[in-house]
């Protein structure tokens, strides 16, 4: 018969399986010279014999998770969980944990942790994570007793016997295990991921880590330290601070358990962990995660100088492909070479960050991390540039988007006459002098060499573009109408697997498409600023913008457009307009409307663009055909402004901008530089107009996407009633899933997200209540400082030429943008194309972030708005109610 108590150590593979899964980890590290406290581990074999001497068979697990759910109850449960509490243990049991204790107190080790160890946690697909019962700081013979009748009770629970359910096929019946180790006094503790489960990507681990016991940061009922490494270089990306106000430390000598203390504010605002401990946790969880040849989630405890792992289990959740991930080349090779030092890295979001403000979701960021990544190695390889396999162009802190820019102009470098100077008068963002000069620059050789066959795919793929844009077109209206006469709700999990195929393979051509024009554009448009540097000299970048004021049918302007000429037949429409009026847009949808033109032109607006929205790009967003309040304040701010203007005004104003422009560069260019110039801008014009009607179809194809995720997540709440969402929420469980994971739920192979989705869920609240890190830094983001300004004047970029003057409303939430008079200048963190429809109420724009390339600026410039983007910190300076000069020709903001 195997022994019911064996040492950590001495639990072999062949018997890990008696010992549920804690202990089998535990003892694998132990084996292997891993630092572990010391201790023992009790079998299942214990568990079910003392059941069976306790219980009657009906209540023994297995006929309980087989039987009517009736039998699970929870007053049936408690009852039983009160008999095993108060039933004595087996005699042989009771003789060998006796024996095994008095060994380890021996050792000085009389103060225990007692630990759970089911059959079913610790593994693959499934945690078990703080499902089953953990006892701290057990001391004396009785103590123990009890603490392990406790773990074998937890299992008695309704929480716990509907996750041993849902995990599916064991090996064997239901059991737990129990491990008794010494007790660790820690002076700080937490958990590492050796892979970042949040979405930070495959080169990251995160730690979190509080003072005293780790207790509290398993449990969630502190705010630990958060950081975020480097994988290969081992250098901390990031340090968010946590409220460490208190500790779990063991209790007083002599008495037994844990107790919570206050701690002193000084050490409490202090990172808990020094660079040289993460260094060496970071090192000791890449060497744990190369000896099981996967990611890990690991517990551990810091005492005095010495490191100590508490629990070594799978990261559940985590895609087929991540679980094998780059951990084995650890094993006695070297991490490849990388292109800079991670704390040398300039990181910008000035051009994304108005993509994708704001913090993203795991799904969007897995869907929209990767096509960035793949679409700027793209862009790269259509100019003839090698891209390093291992470079890492697009990086998240906090949750929000940024490019490497180092790496950007590492690459850039191999193209002659393309400059950190001349990519950046483009995006905007800072640290020029050091991207000039620290950035290696790489041979040009290779790209001189290969301008024939670069010229001959660019002729190739340019080569009748229209066409194949209209093609385009086409085909997409036809995917477009197909899926929406998809009834999600009644397809099978294999046909939505499918579908969510589709729509990626969608995406990918979309954007394949939407690339080419985006490289031409960028090429065009740089040729044309250099040819304007060339001819006017410090005046071209304005030039620039006001030639390309006011451009005819730019898609992304359509919908602000269209609602002004909406607000104009609700003026034809008295019951319309008196309900648009007098009724909160927050709550006004277009079925409230009485029958007439203006709810036709309402539901006309959405059939065509309704996948619009604030944050579009953020696919847990909603869009305006769910929430219309947007389009209900700027419908309401149209009937709020005197009659007149409109856009056959707007075109008059940006039209002479154009002229005056155009008139100024005749007198300066020679007849070839003009002929050189208007083909130059017809080109810029045209492409600029293709690329924002595909983004439109990209913004299209990420409703479809959020169509499937909320029919996921509605499925899931469905099938684990602990995702259900609380207060009439939407479920939103599939959000905090990657792409990869959603589809391992559909294909039925994803186990255990619960734990998964609840802990992202806090992740992602918690990043959205901490501050945006600058625009542009080095190396990882700086803690926030004090915000000043020089004479009340806000610098950024120029993005729409003008000058306005009015009264400042800050916006940092779409949903309020009823708050919007007419007239009054819009002061926003982003301006991203679903604020677009409130350009035309604003006199002015002003956003923290964006760049005067973004689709935001075109508009901006389509309505003739003056805008100024990249303030950086607007929103925080600038308050409601005051007098603001936006000055969109020069980039400044002066307070009056």
């Amino acid at each position: 018969m195997p022994p019911y108590v064996l040492r950590l150590e001495a639990i072999s593979a062949r018997r890990a399986d008696l010992f549920g899964g804690k202990a089998r980890g535990l003892g694998a590290l132990a084996r292997a010279g891993f630092p572990v406290p010391a201790g023992f581990a009790v079998s299942t074999d214990a568990f079910t014999a003392f059941v069976r001497e306790t219980l009657p068979p009906a209540e023994w697990p297995a006929a309980l998770l087989s039987g009517d759910a009736s039998a699970r109850r929870a007053d049936r449960l408690a009852l039983t969980r009160e008999r095993l509490l108060s039933a004595p243990l087996p005699p042989r049991v009771e003789q060998a944990i006796r024996d095994a204790y008095a060994a380890l107190a021996g050792t000085g080790a009389a103060h225990v942790a007692v630990r759970s160890s089911s059959t079913a946690e610790d593994g693959d697909v499934a945690s078990g994570a703080g499902v089953l019962e953990t006892v701290l700081n057990v001391v004396g013979d009785d103590a123990l007793r009890d603490a392990i009748r406790r773990c074998w009770a937890s299992l008695y629970g309704e929480v716990a016997l509907r996750y041993i359910a849902r995990a599916g096929t064991l090996p064997r019946a239901p059991a737990i295990g129990v491990v008794v180790q010494a007790m660790v006094p820690a002076d700080k503790s937490g958990v590492l991921f050796t892979r970042n489960p949040l979405g930070g990507g495959s080169d990251e681990m995160l730690v979190n880590c509080a003072l005293g016991l780790g207790s509290a940061v398993v449990d969630g009922r502190i705010s630990p330290d958060t950081y975020r490494i480097d994988r290969w270089s081992l250098a901390v990306r990031e340090v968010i601070p946590g409220d460490k106000r208190i500790s779990v430390t063991m209790a007083p000598e002599g008495r037994q358990g844990v107790v919570e203390r206050e701690v002193e504010p000084e050490r409490a605002e202090r990172p808990a962990l020094s660079e040289d401990e993460l260094k060496r946790l970071a090192s000791l969880g890449r060497r744990v995660e190369a000896h099981f040849g996967a990611p890990r989630d690991i517990e551990w405890s810091i005492a005095g100088q010495e490191i100590l792992i508490l629990q070594a289990r799978p990261i559940t959740g985590l895609a087929e492909r991540d679980r094998t991930s780059r951990s084995s080349r650890w094993r006695g090779k070297r991490a490849p070479e990388r292109t800079a030092d991670p704390a040398e890295i300039v990181w910008s979001n000035v051009n994304v960050g108005e993509a994708l403000p704001g913090v993203a979701t795991p799904l969007t960021w897995s869907i929209l991390g990767g096509f960035s990544e793949l679409g700027f190695r793209r862009a790269f390889g259509s100019l003839g540039c090698s891209v390093p396999r291992d470079a890492k162009l697009v990086g998240n802190f906090r949750g929000r988007i940024y490019l490497n820019m180092s790496e950007f102009m590492a690459i850039a470098s191999q193209v002659p006459g393309l400059s950190p100077a001349s990519i950046l008068a483009f995006g905007g963002g800072g640290e020029i002098d050091r991207l000039e000069a620290g950035v290696p620059h790489r041979s040009r050789a290779a790209v001189v060499a290969r301008v024939p066959l670069t010229i001959a795919r660019y002729a190739r793929e340019n080569w009748n573009l229209g066409e194949r844009v209209s093609r385009f077109e086409e085909e997409f209206a036809a995917e477009r109408g197909r899926f929406e006469r998809t009834d999600l709700r009644i397809v099978a999990p294999a046909a939505l697997d499918q579908t969510l195929v589709e729509i990626e393979q969608l995406l990918e051509r979309t954007g394949a498409v939407m690339l080419t024009v985006y490289g031409n554009l960028l090429g065009s448009a740089v040729a044309m600023r250099a040819l304007l540097r060339f001819s006017a000299g410090d005046d071209a970048e304005r030039l620039s913008r006001e030639l390309l004021t006011g451009l005819a049918d730019v898609d992304s302007a359509a919908p602000g457009l269209a609602l002004w000429h909406i607000a104009e037949v609700a003026r034809t429409d008295p019951a319309a307009m008196r309900l648009i009026l007098e009724t909160p847009p927050s709550v006004l949808r277009v079925t409230a409307l009485p029958d007439g033109p203006t709810r036709r032109a309402l539901a006309s607006f959405l059939t065509a663009y309704g996948s619009r929205g604030a944050r579009e790009a953020e696919i847990a967003e909603p869009r305006w055909r769910e929430d219309p309040s947007l389009v209900f304040a700027t419908i309401r701010g149209h009937l709020l402004r005197p009659i007149g203007g409109g856009p056959g005004e707007l075109e008059l104003r940006r039209r002479r901008i154009r002229e005056r422009a155009e008139e100024e560069l005749t007198k300066r260019l020679l007849p070839p530089e003009r002929t050189a110039l208007r083909h130059l801008l017809a080109i810029v014009q045209r492409y600029t107009r293709w690329r924002e009607r595909l983004r439109g179809r990209v913004t299209d194809v990420l409703g479809m996407f959020r169509a499937v995720a909320l029919e996921a997540s509605r499925r899931l709440a469905n099938a684990h009633p602990d995702l259900a969402p609380t207060g009439g929420a939407i479920a939103d469980a599939a959000f905090f899933l990657t792409i990869d994971e959603l589809h391992a739920y559909l294909r039925g192979s994803a186990d255990a997200l619960g734990p998964l989705v609840r802990q992202r869920r806090v992740q992602y609240e918690r990043d959205r209540t901490l501050p945006d890190p600058p625009d542009t830094f080095v190396g990882f983001p700086p803690s926030v400082r004090a915000i000043s300004t020089a004479d009340g004047v806000l610098t950024g970029l120029a993005a729409s030429p003008g000058v306005a003057e009015g009264v400042v409303r800050v916006l940092v939430d779409p949903s309020r943008a009823e708050d919007l008079a007419p007239g009054e200048v819009l002061v926003a963190p982003y301006a991203d194309v679903g604020w677009s429809p409130l350009f035309l109420v604003a006199s002015a724009v002003v956003t923290d972030m964006g760049g005067p390339l973004s689709h935001a600026a075109v508009i901006a410039r389509e309505y003739g708005v003056p805008a100024v983007f990249n303030v950086k910190n607007g929103t925080r300076i600038l308050r409601t109610g005051q007098r603001v000069i936006v000055d969109g020709d020069l980039g400044l903001v002066r307070r009056v």
